[in-house]
């Protein structure tokens, strides 16, 4: 069956030297450096401990096998074939040992890559937590005004109840031995603001939680934009794709033409007329957090009409309307914050 897979028999290797007498050279040109093998915990692990069985050296080897390092950071079939094929590497005849050696060595290299680019992902998810630590230790830090703007960002992730850096920073100085020019934990949170402060900030929920509606389809999109390939820029190609409201490829431009965004969306831009629909409880902030009292929701919503708002340079104009699909559109809130006038016959209309 074997010889079937790789195309050699017996009368190929005849005469070839036996393993106990190739192994010490073999020992000498490993030396401590680790064995790599695609698949090998499977397969050729297995076969040189059974072959080296008793010989001297054997139980010092180091593997390291590419085959669930592969599985982890690419979709799709992890062979070594289809590997090289998707890395574009030069793949010779596949079941022979120096040609699966040359192929597994390119494809390593990329491999690796992208495990360096997991695993930078992975470490920077708690880089600004730490760095809010290190601008409360630092006491040079207090006098420089863009060292607290970013203590002030930073104090989230460095406190709140889905990092750990407190914890982190907790058992690195209890394994120093507490050293005099670092606080005790409690001094440390002091510094960050005090308990209650920490408190606060560990019961906000996460967007997740406030938004589960719009994170899911966040998540899809980013799935969606994943799946156009390992290069980053197919990935955000793919991804404005897939969040654009609208595409004018192909298209003469109209100066009538209405331009349709989210408010969002409408940062930083500039438009004659600003239409913006929907100025009502159940559409801004929302029916649950009216409901719920959810202040931080009610306050976003507000910045969100506020950056809306201020996008025209000559004409604004709110609507709201007392029914959708025959459920009521809720108050105006808003409006009526602002002073705006709501019972007018065309308001009344709806």
């Amino acid at each position: 069956t074997a010889s079937r897979v790789h195309g050699y028999y017996d009368r190929d290797v005849a005469g070839m030297p036996c393993f106990a007498d190739i192994w010490t050279r073999f020992r000498e040109f490993v030396q401590q450096d680790p064995l790599v093998a695609h698949n090998g915990t499977r397969f050729d692990v297995p076969v040189l401990r059974r072959c080296a069985a008793g010989l001297e050296g054997v139980d010092q080897l180091v593997f390291f096998d590419t085959f669930p390092l592969a599985k982890l950071v690419v979709e799709g079939s992890a062979s070594l074939a289809n590997l090289a094929k998707r890395f574009g590497v030069e793949a010779r005849r596949s079941h022979h040992a120096l040609d699966d050696a040359s192929t597994l060595v390119a494809v390593l290299h990329h491999l690796s890559l992208l495990r360096l680019r997991r695993a930078r992902t992975a470490a920077v998810s708690q880089a600004l937590g730490h760095l809010g630590l290190a601008l409360a230790l630092d006491r040079r830090a207090a006098g420089n005004a863009e060292a607290r703007l970013l203590l002030e960002l930073a104090l989230p992730a460095a406190v709140g109840r889905y990092g750990n850096c407190l914890e982190c920073y907790e058992s690195e100085r209890a394994a120093a031995g507490g050293p005099a020019d670092t606080p005790p934990l409690a001094e440390l949170i002091e510094q960050l603001g005090g308990q209650s402060l920490v408190d606060r900030i560990r019961a906000q929920r996460s967007p997740a939680q406030r938004y589960p509606a719009s994170v899911a389809r966040l998540e899809a999109l980013v799935a969606g934009g994943m799946a156009a390939g390992p290069c980053l820029d197919a990935q955000i190609s793919r991804m404005l794709e897939l969040v654009a409201l609208s595409s004018s490829d192909g298209v003469e431009r109209d100066l009538h033409r209405l331009s349709l965004l989210t408010l969002h969306s409408t940062k930083g831009l500039e438009f004659s007329r600003v239409y913006i629909v929907g100025v009502e409880d159940n559409e801004l902030p929302g029916w649950q957090a009216i409901r719920d009292g959810r202040e931080d929701e009610i306050r976003e919503a507000r910045r969100l009409l506020y950056v809306g708002m201020t996008r025209t340079k000559d004409r604004l104009v709110l609507t709201r309307v007392r029914q959708r699909q025959g459920n009521s559109g809720g108050g105006e809130m808003f409006l009526r914050e602002m002073g705006v006038a709501v019972g007018s016959e065309l308001a009344q209309r709806g």
